[in-house]
């Protein structure tokens, strides 16, 4: 079993986090959200909290989005104990004029339908988005907060292979949304651990 040297509140750390590069910034304008076009998965539950804004949410969707939320979700749950609930359900995908096949809630400019509802509703940005989405490229497998490199194979601008595309560590990039993730304590923890281990000491690969 592989080890790993840090962990916060039962969350155990893979440095790749430290080592991995990734672009400047997420740019919508230049990837069109396409790490988005697969779905994503969310806890159980957490379809409830977005049910909750549904017409805040349709609202904002333009006019080729699905606006029947009974066709949001998957129908199947996975039995997965990395969500609190220990199930996992997927959001569905849909198929633009163009044939493009993308998630729900991704609408024509490559934005999040969820993320746009809670802005103009004067909500954290993140408030009603699944967890997973704003971690992107940074996941949670088997307990360990590690990177989605497998995702990370299909994307043009931010992929794996886009190295020419790199100007920092993917734990450079990410960190509000570790913030956000782990609460300050948890990424001032992590922080440290990076600052002492790793800031000025590797290059990003």
């Amino acid at each position: 079993m592989k080890e790993y040297p840090i962990e916060f509140n039962g969350i155990k750390i893979d440095p790749i986090i430290f080592t991995q590069g990734f672009v400047p910034a997420c740019n919508i304008k230049l990837c069109h959200g396409q790490c988005c076009d697969w779905g994503v998965y969310m806890d159980r539950d957490f379809r409830n909290v977005i049910m909750k804004f549904e017409k805040e949410i349709t609202d904002v969707m333009d006019e080729h989005q699905i606006k029947d939320s009974t066709k949001w979700f998957e129908k199947e749950l996975e039995v997965d104990p990395d969500f609190p609930s220990g199930y996992a359900i997927g959001t569905e995908v849909y198929k633009t004029p163009k044939n493009h096949t993308q998630c729900v809630f991704k609408d024509k400019h490559g934005y999040c339908s969820i993320q746009v509802a809670a802005v103009k509703n004067n909500m954290h940005k993140w408030a009603i988005k699944p967890k997973y989405c704003i971690m992107y490229p940074l996941t949670i497998l088997d307990n360990v907060l590690t990177y989605d490199d497998d995702h990370a194979q299909k994307l043009d601008y931010c992929g794996i292979d886009k190295k020419q595309n790199f100007t920092q560590t993917v734990f450079e990039a990410m960190t509000e949304e570790l913030r956000f993730v782990l609460g300050e304590d948890g990424f001032n923890y992590v922080n440290d651990y990076y600052q002492k281990h790793y800031k000025n000491t590797t290059k990003f690969q």
